[in-house]
């Protein structure tokens, strides 16, 4: 079991907090009627901002709501600072009273209470992200895990330096997960378990964006299902030259406004394509 204590040693010294000199938060639950938002610095809740707020009253949970941030105001309201997509979420489920710290403030210091918090966010990576769903066990990395699994790869719960990085391991969870989603899990298994068996099985980009992006599309594209149509067609074509090339053909005025990337996947499709139509069957034993 990994689990491991606060360990500050490393860090550089900071001066102590004056504890004495600041009124401690309080923590209570809180009704939300009581509640309001300041538009003077709050954000609106946009389009992105609702799917949000749905999203988290669909799988509404108390073990994934952490207390709000709350100002007391001299009329009695509570001017939230942080929390309000999840408490938009509560109400959508009918709930009444949420869990807050609150604390006494004055306008600007809850603006800039709202700037710190919100710009001050450690945002979770796509890898950090898996790691987590992993171990809850949720549907979408559980099938992740097991497409690349099946290949002999690993989807990596974290990233490393280029120089670190080692064939077979596979970084693109966004990636993955997109393929996954669209119900691909076969040809994330075929192009990957393809590219272990073919002459660039040590080349550690061709299981990561620049492989995958194009050689899955390419696969369903072409209807593959055979990792060694996959792995003939990396032992006849090397992707490092097509991508040479579309650098060159992306200059053309035609493609003026088409992305390096979709002209390089369009490429690999045509590619696999014409070679999976040409491959001759192999024999079963």
């Amino acid at each position: 079991m990994a689990v491991h204590k606060i360990d500050i040693s490393e860090f550089e010294a900071v001066p102590p907090f004056p504890l004495t000199e600041h009124a401690l938060p309080v923590l209570q639950f809180v009704p939300i009627n009581q509640m309001i938002i300041d538009d003077r610095y709050q954000r609106s809740v946009e389009r992105r901002g609702k799917q949000n707020i749905i999203k988290i009253a669909r799988n509404f949970d108390w073990t994934k709501f952490s207390p709000v941030v709350l100002s007391r105001r001299d009329d009695g309201t509570f001017a939230i600072i942080d929390g309000q997509h999840r408490v938009h979420a509560a109400a959508l489920c009918g709930i009444s009273d949420v869990p807050a710290t609150i604390t006494n403030m004055t306008i600007e210091q809850e603006a800039a209470a709202f700037s710190w918090v919100n710009g001050s966010v450690t945002a979770l990576t796509p890898n950090q992200i898996f790691k987590a769903a992993l171990a809850a066990f949720e549907p979408w990395a559980v099938m992740c895990d097991a497409a690349v699994s099946k290949s002999g790869c690993r989807l990596m719960p974290y990233n490393k330096s280029a120089a670190n990085k080692k064939p077979g391991e596979v970084y693109c969870v966004s990636l993955i997960r997109r393929f996954i989603e669209a119900d691909a899990a076969a040809h994330v298994s075929t192009v990957l378990t393809g590219i272990r068996c073919s002459k660039v099985k040590d080349e550690v980009p061709y299981y990561n964006s620049f492989g995958l992006s194009a050689l899955i599309p390419g696969a369903i594209n072409a209807g593959v299902t055979s990792p060694d149509v996959v792995a003939d067609f990396l032992n006849c074509h090397d992707l490092k030259k097509v991508a040479k090339m579309v650098e060159r053909v992306q200059e053309l005025p035609e493609n003026k406004g088409r992305s390096y990337s979709s002209l390089f996947a369009d490429s690999v499709k045509v590619l696999l394509k014409k070679f999976a139509g040409k491959a001759p069957a192999r024999p079963t034993t």
